[in-house]
């Protein structure tokens, strides 16, 4: 319905029911000051009349009641006339018709049925009455004369209607056309933008309303020219942050490699207990600086919806023990009680990005061990079956620390903010760890929260979403341990152009007995690749006189099969996000981002070298590989046995992988510590098996299996392993029942692990 026809009809309703009440009201009117009328004239001429006749009667003088009748008679509207006296008709006049029927006083004209008004009037003489004076008068003139001005006035309201009507057509016709325009004016300022005009502006309000929407149009196009200006500054802003973000990655990144490096190579080397704590502390701080760089890249990445979650199946148990499992040194060193607790039916694999999980864990853990001084650590993960094979799995970090005023809670969350707590101070950061912890949540489809009472504790409960894995499709890949090298006579290139991470490089390969060669930039790499036979290179991306992707391209289109097929990895500090996809695309075969450690180049290598080197060195099968690491442990077992070691209570093998990853000189400090944790350990599992208090033990019985493990002391580690299933499966009344086993397997293993620790310990063993 167009405005024009609203307007049109809703004058003309409005219109037709005002002269509808009007006629109504007017015909009403006419009406009752007509039988008004009537009435005082009827009542007058009567009472007029019986005082004439009066003497008449009176006398019996028929001649002058006659004459008074007659004269009446002449009244207009008079239809008859009868006098009467003692029942008896002494004059009339009129209709005959009317004076034989029955007489009835009729009191208005709504009684009036026959078309005569009639009315009785008595004759009184000497305050008798001695006679009655019977009149009638004709109604039709009246109802006529209202016939008449009702056609009138409805003749005079349907002009009136049709003028409205025809007003109002003209006047929405009138408002219609300028806001039509209007609305064209507007369609073509959405479609072809800000600038339009109108022309011909009247001089009324309309014209007003055209003139603001000129202005309004006009200002539009001035804005947006200025908003598409500062638009594109804005996107030229955010690309320079964009490579400056990269510059600044690889710019850090690449000297904190080689730093790191050389920190953890001469960690290895022989040093004081001084020099041992200042190189602590120094690869501590690189490694911290590294994770605000992390945080920062990972920020970005999350501001441009560039971060993409994997989705990949693996074992949720042992993704959250990995990382509770690195917190017992910090709570023992605290002295803090540290339980984890899995509650109700979790499900053992799911697919998802186990790496983010872990980083949202070592925030919120990290974060409640820095703030609690004294009393426990809990974590506590459930799980509630969704729809679609989906599961919510609910993470509470519980502690008794510090505690979070009121006033912080509001804006814990929000990018580069800390709360300055008491402790805050001692320990710094980007102030990006929970807000980052909660755009992971949210990328999961879940959220993070906090409760929170000062001087009484925190709790941080976070929920995610994963897919429940399936065991027939999806097979879940544990990373290899075993980093030894399985093509040792490889030809491999390094493009490197910084002097402290050539050195780290060659040091890391001569630990493992590999020569390399090295280029200075991508040129020079290029021109020994086409000089030189290699099996792999490690180029790196940022170098001078050309780049590590121009490089890799330029090898790529050597007219040489085997640099077509030559595995070429990225090694670079650049990590902000599609970078990978930039050195795929360029022509590389993989990505590695420092800082680098010796197992990653390993296992590169045995990744591209396995199936695909070229050199005489044939891979040993997996069955042989087993048979040389048997061997190995073979001898270093019987090493053990010399020494008068039980093998069965101390693994050899382990304690020298132990001093390849460490040192020999802090082995009996290592020793010495797990001594003094384990037999606190033991104190609170006997008393956990006598209260019967399963949680309890299920944790710590868990915690001295994989220390006990880590130093060689296998069956320790063995039963305490079995304890803990044992707790898993709800079989805990059988693990009680251990409880003498226990105590006697622990005082033989670790008597014969101090006796090892007095016997000492060398960086090579005695083959």
């Amino acid at each position: 319905m167009t405005l024009r026809f609203k307007t049109i009809l809703g004058i003309a309703l409005i219109e037709i029911v005002v002269l509808i009440t009007l006629v109504f009201s007017a015909m009403q009117f006419l009406a009752d000051s007509n039988e008004k009328q009537l009435l005082q004239r009827a009542q007058s001429s009567a009472i007029m009349f019986a005082h004439a006749a009066k003497d008449a009667l009176n006398s019996t003088d028929l001649v002058t009641l006659n004459d008074l009748v007659n004269t009446l008679m002449a009244i207009e509207d008079v239809a008859y006339v009868r006098v009467s006296h003692d029942g008896q008709d002494v004059a009339v006049a009129g209709d005959e018709s009317l004076l034989s029927r029955a007489f009835i006083t009729d009191t208005s004209l709504a009684s009036v049925d026959d078309g005569v008004f009639d009315l009785r009037t008595e004759i009184v003489s000497d305050e008798q009455v001695f006679g009655y004076v019977d009149i009638g008068f004709a109604t039709s003139p009246i109802k006529q004369m209202l016939a008449e001005a009702k056609q009138a006035i409805v003749g005079l309201a349907a002009v009136e209607v049709f003028l409205v009507a025809l007003a109002s057509f003209t006047l929405g016709t009138y408002l219609t056309r300028h806001l039509t325009r209007l609305t064209t004016a507007v369609n073509n300022l959405g479609t072809h933008g800000p600038g339009y005009q109108l022309e011909q502006h009247p001089t009324d309000e309309l014209g007003q309303v055209s003139k603001a929407f000129n202005e309004m149009s006009a200002k539009l196009a001035k804005d947006h020219q200025h908003l598409t200006q500062a638009r594109q500054g804005a996107e030229q802003a955010n690309d320079s942050k964009s490579r400056f973000l990269a510059s600044m990655s690889h710019e850090i990144r690449t000297p904190m490699n080689g730093v790191l490096g050389i920190l953890n190579i001469l960690e290895e080397t022989n040093l004081t207990a001084e020099q041992r704590k200042m190189v602590s502390t120094a690869t501590e701080s690189g490694h911290f600086l590294l994770s605000v760089i992390n945080d920062i890249l990972d920020f970005t990445r999350m501001e441009s919806n560039t971060l993409i979650l994997e989705d990949k199946p693996f074992d949720l148990r042992h993704c959250v023990e990995s990382v509770v499992d690195s917190f017992s040194p910090t709570a023992a060193s605290q002295d803090l009680v540290f339980h984890c607790y899995f509650q109700g039916d979790i499900p053992t694999k799911v697919r998802g990005d186990h790496n983010r999980i872990k980083q949202i864990l070592l925030n919120l853990l990290g974060n409640a061990f820095k703030f609690t001084q004294q009393g426990s650590v809990t974590v506590k993960i459930a799980s509630e079956a969704l729809s679609g094979e989906k599961v919510k799995l609910q993470f509470d970090i519980q502690d008794t620390g510090i505690g979070i005023e009121k006033n912080a809670l509001d804006y814990l969350f929000d990018e580069f903010t800390m709360v300055d707590q008491t402790y805050s101070r001692s320990k710094e950061g980007s102030g990006l760890g929970l807000a980052i912890c909660r755009r992971l949540c949210h990328l999961m489809d879940g959220e993070v929260s906090v409760v929170s009472v000062p001087e009484v504790g925190s709790t941080f409960t976070f929920t995610i979403q994963l897919k429940v894995c399936d065991d027939q499709h999806d097979t879940i890949i544990e990373s290899d341990a075993n980093h030894e090298l399985l093509c040792p006579n490889a030809r491999i290139l390094v493009a490197e152009d910084n002097r402290a991470n050539q050195l780290v490089i060659q040091e890391m390969f001569k630990r493992v007995g590999l020569q390399i060669d090295m280029a200075q930039n991508g040129l020079e790499a290029v021109e020994m690749i086409q000089n030189y036979q290699y099996d792999l290179v490690f180029m790196d991306i940022s170098m001078p006189k050309m780049d590590g992707m121009k490089a890799t391209e330029m090898i790529r289109a050597l007219n040489d099969p085997s640099s077509a097929n030559l595995p070429i990895i990225a090694l670079t500090a650049h990590s902000l996000a599609g970078d990978k996809e930039k050195f795929i695309a360029s022509g590389m075969n993989d990505y590695l981002s420092k800082p680098l450690r010796l197992s990653q180049l390993i296992e590169k290598i045995n990744l591209f070298l396995n199936e695909t080197s070229n050199t005489t060195f044939e891979p040993s099968s997996p069955n042989n590989r087993q048979s040389i690491a048997y061997r190995l442990s073979v001898d270093k077992q019987d090493v053990a046995n010399e020494k008068g070691i039980n093998v069965d209570l101390v693994d050899e093998t382990i304690l020298q992988q132990m001093i390849e990853d460490t040192s020999a000189d802090i082995m009996p400090m290592l020793i010495e510590h797990y001594l003094e944790e384990s037999q606190q350990r033991l104190a609170k599992i006997a008393v956990a098996m006598t209260n019967e208090d399963k949680n309890v033990l299920e944790f710590e019985a868990h915690t001295l299996g994989s220390s006990s493990l880590a130093l060689g002391n296998r069956a320790l580690s063995l039963l305490s392993r079995k304890i803990e299933h044992l707790c898993l499966e709800g079989r805990e009344k059988e693990a009680y029942q251990l409880k003498t086993e226990l105590e006697l397997t622990a005082i033989r293993s670790l008597q014969a692990l101090e006796k090892r620790k007095q016997q000492g310990f060398s960086e090579s063993p005695e083959l």
